[in-house]
């Protein structure tokens, strides 16, 4: 690379980390600056992206009293060391990688450490009509996560910037981590249902779960951000999906629609543990307080859906983080608080790529955690019951 341009990656990724906050995420930051570079290479691009990324996945195990640019040198290091020979970083400085609190609030194990330091996997899924269409566009750079339910779920290998490709243009796929799409498997919808995706973000579950229906049934998306629907909207338009409908609702105020839904989907706002190998900097911004926090609204969320459902009704919680307070805690609390909720067991395959190692999915489970160095995606956990039917 020449030394111009390597200088330039180095200058703009050190203004970046230099910026870095709780009000100023890194991903955030970057795309805002990678936005205005419209002469930069992607592969420029990715290096400035891997740096900024690299920095914070290792700052916990830096000198905080080292100038920055020492900091970052000694993160570099490390992480060539780590790709290098990963078994022999021992696990006390591992356990550095990330904050305190981790270690009272969930099982800390070595494998998820060593998995949170590797560059992250790219995912995509591809509408049913076009699972075959996105294998032969991209040939060796996919491999099928698996069949049935799987069946258009790909690993990416390639190098090319996906966002710009004619295909991903005119919604041959979504690029969308496999623990999500694990959650639009596990509400296993039925075409003709009626769903509310009570937290759609940018729309990427929704996105799945009106391909699930088949176009024959319809979602409602909600979300507290007008910004964030307005970008599930222009998403689904380049999916050519219709079969939706979006309102915007903060969760506390009057739910915006008085229908009854054969399911309801709460990905619920969470500290988002099991996103730090995409996101490393959220590792220094998160806090207890924020888990205690949110495992109230998770539970709030939850209430408001019962309300919503249909005697029958599907009720499926989801959120990508691994903490106690945030997943067996609040499962356990919405079922002792509402008996009305009966469990509905999964007993779905997983993905059979060789990557993968066994899963023992053959007893049902209402509530699963996804890990992240067993499926090679973001952590999360899941969890489904049913609204039971009245008695004659």
């Amino acid at each position: 690379m020449p030394k111009r341009k390597r200088n330039g990656i180095t200058s703009l990724a050190d203004d970046i980390i230099k910026q870095c906050d709780a009000k100023h995420p890194a991903d955030r930051l970057l795309r805002e600056a990678l936005r205005k570079e419209k002469e930069m290479l992607p592969r420029h691009k990715a290096a400035v992206v891997e740096r900024v990324y690299t920095y914070f996945r290792w700052k916990g195990c830096l000198n905080p009293s080292n100038t920055l640019n020492r900091q970052i040198r000694m993160a570099r290091e490390l992480d060539e060391a780590f790709r290098s020979h990963a078994g022999k970083i021992k696990s006390e400085m591992l356990k550095q990688a990330v904050p305190d609190w981790c270690f009272d609030t969930m099982k800390v194990t070595r494998e998820w450490l060593v998995q949170i330091q590797r560059p992250s996997t790219l995912w995509l899924r591809a509408p049913k009509a076009k699972g075959k269409r996105v294998e032969q566009l991209f040939k060796k750079d996919v491999q099928p996560a698996g069949e049935g339910c799987w069946r258009n779920s790909f690993r990416y290998f390639g190098r090319e910037d996906l966002y710009q490709t004619a295909s991903f243009k005119h919604g041959s796929f979504e690029i969308q981590d496999l623990a999500s799409q694990f959650v639009g498997n596990f509400c296993q919808v039925e075409p003709s249902e009626h769903w509310w995706d009570m937290c759609a973000g940018e729309g990427g579950k929704m996105l799945h779960l009106a391909d699930l229906l088949e176009q024959k049934g319809c979602v409602w998306a909600t979300d507290r951000s007008a910004w964030r629907l307005q970008k599930l909207k222009r998403r689904a338009a380049r999916a050519k999906v219709f079969n939706y409908q979006s309102a915007q609702w903060d969760g506390t105020s009057k739910i915006p629609f008085r229908k009854k839904f054969d399911g309801v989907l709460v990905d619920a706002p969470c500290s988002g543990l099991g996103t730090w190998q995409r996101n490393p900097h959220a590792r220094w911004t998160t806090t207890l307080d924020d888990v205690k926090e949110l495992a109230e609204v998770q539970f709030r969320l939850l209430e408001s859906a019962i309300t919503r459902l249909k005697p029958g009704g599907k009720l499926v919680y989801s959120v990508c983080t691994l903490t106690k307070q945030e997943t067996n805690r609040v499962v356990r609390r919405i079922e002792q608080a509402h008996p009305e909720l009966e469990p509905w067991p999964w007993n779905g395959t997983r993905p059979n790529s060789p990557d993968f190692f066994e899963l023992d999915l053959r007893k049902p489970v209402h509530g699963f955690t996804v890990q992240p160095h067993i499926w090679k995606s973001n952590g999360m956990f899941v969890a489904r019951w049913r609204l039971k039917k009245p008695t004659a």
